[in-house]
């Protein structure tokens, strides 16, 4: 064990007599299940690089795996990866174990009892790391960074996240609270539960922990009430004091996770209109900076959860629609993974007999906001559930489907399909459903 052998001690009991994420076996993440997306490794890579890798044969690792259910979604979302759990707890292992087996897991993977300080240790080396919900119970998250840097590839990326102390405030304040009346000692017990479930219905409906910590689902959900009000351990930062660890770990930053919920300009009504000071204010910072800016105004995110690795991986590259002409006859398209699905196949293939918008939420939720997309690309999108496909075998595609234009009937020319299809392929890279690799 490492010098925080102590303050382990003090966590682990916690989730061997609950062990976390407490799903049953049988429950499964899904193939078109939005949270696989983040559990990707093609995506963040795609981010940072701007190209498309496969899965098969990376090695993977989830850095506090509990009981396996995130390590489930990482190998369906990654077919072919080797995978390595890592646990303090021996009682969310056993269940990891057993998850695995159930479901048949075909990747070949390996489960090890330790703390993520420790990860040197072992016999591996990673092309990308998983630490989800488990950074901000470390006693020092930058050394548990640099323990995943240290068994990170050259070109590997880890997905890390903290708590936001401004979004979980009022978390932090009941804990507070619990402690000064004798509760957080030791083990978490039933008696400290029930406690706290009495103390909260004694409340008066308007006192502000009530209205602003307080749900029926504590009532009846154990986890989640220790993963609240009596959750050992559990430290929030800033995105400016992420920033600082990531550079006290020798980690470079590449992106949130959910980077579209985190856009400082869609803040406000007219960034236009902001006072000149404040604009030339926010044009100078960092994207770090910005988030933290976002974060001040808005704490609406539980997790600061953001993707990071080696520094100086990233290429640069212009905005897809800042692209030149010339790039794009043989740029290649692919399909967002977890789009590749039967349920997907089968609407596309009902919409060439039912003309309107093709919603693809309800296949992938990458934003949490609605999106459809006109029926007409149908031929496009379904080419490319067989495999990437270049721009201009697209647009080819497409006046088959569409060669006429409705109005004057006349043959739609080679120059107006090549927009049309380029325009909606913008669309979709940046709602996050393709993805775009420039030759």
């Amino acid at each position: 064990m490492t010098d925080s052998s102590s303050h382990w001690d003090k966590i682990r009991p916690q989730f061997d007599a609950l062990p976390y994420p407490n799903h049953p076996l049988e429950k499964h993440p899904g193939r078109d299940s939005s949270d696989l997306a983040k559990h990707n490794y093609t995506i963040p890579y795609y981010l940072r690089n701007h190209q498309v890798v496969d899965s098969t044969d990376k090695w993977i690792l989830d850095a506090g795996c509990g009981s396996g259910f995130k390590l489930l979604a990482l190998a369906i979302a990654n077919p072919g990866a080797n995978l390595v759990g890592v646990d303090i707890s021996p009682k969310s292992l056993e269940m990891a174990q057993q998850r695995l087996d159930y479901h048949n897991v075909p990747n070949p993977f390996a489960l090890h009892c330790l703390p993520i300080e420790a990860l040197a240790t072992l016999p591996y080396s990673f092309d990308y790391i998983n630490c989800d919900d488990v950074l901000y119970l470390l006693e020092d998250p930058a050394a548990g960074l640099a323990a995943m840097r240290s068994v990170l590839k050259s070109a590997g990326i880890i997905r890390a996240n903290m708590h936001s102390a401004l979004q979980r405030a009022d978390y932090y304040r009941m804990q507070k609270f619990w402690a000064k009346v004798g509760c957080l000692e030791g083990s978490a017990t039933s008696e400290e539960m029930a406690v706290v479930r009495q103390t909260m219905a004694t409340l008066e409906d308007w006192v502000l922990a009530k209205e602003q910590t307080w749900m029926p689902a504590f009532e009846t959900d154990d986890q989640r009430l220790l993963m609240n009000h009596l959750f050992r351990g559990d430290t929030g930062i800033t995105m400016a004091d992420f920033s600082t660890l990531l550079q006290r770990a020798g980690l470079e930053f590449i992106s949130m996770v959910n980077w579209r919920q985190w856009n400082l300009e869609e803040l406000f009504k007219n960034i236009e209109d902001l006072p000149i000071a404040v604009a030339l204010n926010i044009a100078s910072m960092t994207l770090e900076e910005q988030l933290y800016l976002f974060e001040l105004l808005n704490p609406i995110h539980r997790l600061l959860d953001l993707y990071c690795g080696h520094p100086g991986q990233g290429r640069d590259r212009p905005p897809v629609e800042d692209w030149p002409d010339e790039l794009w006859p043989n740029t290649m398209v692919h399909l967002h993974p977890q789009l590749n699905t039967a349920a997907f196949r089968a609407c596309l293939e009902a919409s060439a007999e039912n003309l309107g918008l093709l919603p693809l939420d309800q296949y992938l939720k990458v934003d949490g906001q609605p999106i459809g997309v006109d029926s007409s690309f149908s031929s496009c999108l379904y080419i490319l559930l067989s495999g990437p496909q270049s721009v201009a075998a697209l647009v080819q595609r497409w006046q088959q489907a569409c060669p006429l234009d409705l109005i004057t009937l006349q043959p739609i020319p080679v120059e107006r399909a090549f927009q049309t299809v380029r325009d909606f392929l913008v669309g979709l890279e940046k709602a996050g459903y393709i993805m775009l690799e420039a030759p």
